[in-house]
């Protein structure tokens, strides 16, 4: 019985564009490094971030919501706000227009180190982007914001 090799060279023919999607995968793990040191520096945990930030943005909403918006799994995401809340970053009430949920909003304590992280955030992102001047930078950012909004677009669950 024969067994099939696999060409060294498997990928196709160069488009001009090849391999932007790893050269974006790969910045993307660099971008989540360097955030995820600046972060651990002041003892944050990573995941901790997205879930502040959030609430920061959108104000008090339910479980279901926050987990959606995340893309967390409801049963992780039961856990990490149990973490969050312990440590007093957030509360969790019920909601006054629907009993059966729960509504998640920060404390004063959770705004203050969402205001740290940023900080932080804004550190690592400086160093990851020195190389570019801030013209370039804002060029990046509005094809960033661009590409976000096309995979985000109508019909969309981002």
């Amino acid at each position: 019985m024969k067994t099939k090799t696999r060409s060294a060279t498997a990928r196709p023919a160069s488009t001009g564009n090849t391999g932007l999607v790893l050269r974006v995968v790969r910045l993307s793990r660099m971008a989540g490094h360097r955030l995820g040191q600046a972060l651990a520096a002041m003892d944050m945990r990573t995941h901790e971030f997205p879930v502040l930030n959030h609430l920061s943005e959108s104000g008090p909403v339910s479980q279901q919501e926050l987990g959606w918006a995340l893309r967390i799994n409801p049963s992780n995401l039961v856990g990490l706000l149990d973490l969050l809340e312990a440590d007093g970053l957030l509360v969790r009430v019920r909601d006054p227009h629907d009993r059966r949920r729960h509504l998640v909003e920060l404390t004063a304590a959770g705004r203050e180190r969402l205001r740290r992280a940023w900080q932080a955030a804004e550190a690592a992102e400086d160093d990851l982007f020195s190389p570019l001047s801030k013209s370039e930078r804002d060029q990046l950012r509005g094809m960033l914001e661009r590409l976000v909004g096309h995979g985000c677009g109508p019909g969309s669950r981002c």
